[in-house]
């Protein structure tokens, strides 16, 4: 039986509502979560071009997943793997979001061992991605302080347009409190994909997943409120 310890970046994400979905409507469920594995394998496979060096990077993130529920780790805690680990879960935001797949996530680094023969996975850092993902009320990726600042120091820290990547945002939490986080400013980073207007509304937001969920008035407000609060990161960070 082989073993892997070592400190690691550690990717937690699942889709909202799925528990809901698969009880309203088990068919549209099952394809959701066919297009959440399509997007897992299209996006976390991608090869990178490592912009100065033009390296490729290739197969440096490994993957499992369950149901509804993905994890993504480094092989390692190089700049290449911190390099990876967030375009890639970025990509696969940034695909689920268009395929209409609501999902949230952290990213933590530090010890995390595996071994999947067994399907044994556990770690400080997969406990830090669970919980920072899982407590946060929106759609989105929120990362821990050792990744912000490691991906800040890379020239993939600003966008081609000079904006970070990783923003701070007062991040609405379980229990009705809020803190002070840095998560990945998609709005950002996938500036090109939106075409509406602005300023973008929760109703514009929510209508391609009332066909999951049913309609935006009878949703209960915990649910609501991680749409809202996920415009409102979007307005505030989307610029053209």
């Amino acid at each position: 039986m082989i073993e892997h310890k070592d400190n690691r970046f550690v990717a937690h994400f699942d889709m909202l509502g799925m528990a809901t979905l698969t009880k309203r409507n088990p068919d549209l469920a099952w394809q959701k979560l066919s297009e959440l594995r399509r997007a897992n394998e299209e996006r976390l496979n991608l090869v990178i071009e490592r912009t100065g060096t033009n390296e490729l990077i290739a197969n440096q993130i490994k993957t499992f997943t369950f149901s509804d529920t993905i994890i993504a780790f480094s092989k390692g805690n190089t700049e290449n793997d911190a390099l990876a680990i967030f375009i890639l879960t970025t990509e696969l935001f940034s695909r689920t979001l268009h395929d209409c797949v609501p999902i949230r996530g952290g990213i933590a680094y530090g010890r995390f061992t595996f071994n999947f023969d067994l399907n044994l996975f556990s770690g400080p850092a997969l406990v830090d991605a669970y919980e920072l993902g899982e407590s946060s009320q929106w759609l989105g990726i929120v990362v821990d302080e050792h990744t912000a600042k490691t991906v800040s120091k890379l020239s993939i820290g600003k966008s081609p347009r000079g904006r970070d990547v990783v923003v701070p945002w007062d991040m609405p939490c379980k229990g009705n409190v809020v803190q002070k986080r840095m998560v990945v400013n998609w709005p950002e980073t996938q500036y090109k994909n939106y075409e509406g207007t602005l300023p973008l509304t929760i109703e514009m937001f929510y209508q391609p997943f009332s066909e999951l969920f049913g309609s935006l008035e009878k949703l209960a407000p915990s649910v609501v409120a991680k749409y809202a609060n996920t415009v409102a990161f979007f307005n505030e960070y989307y610029r053209t």
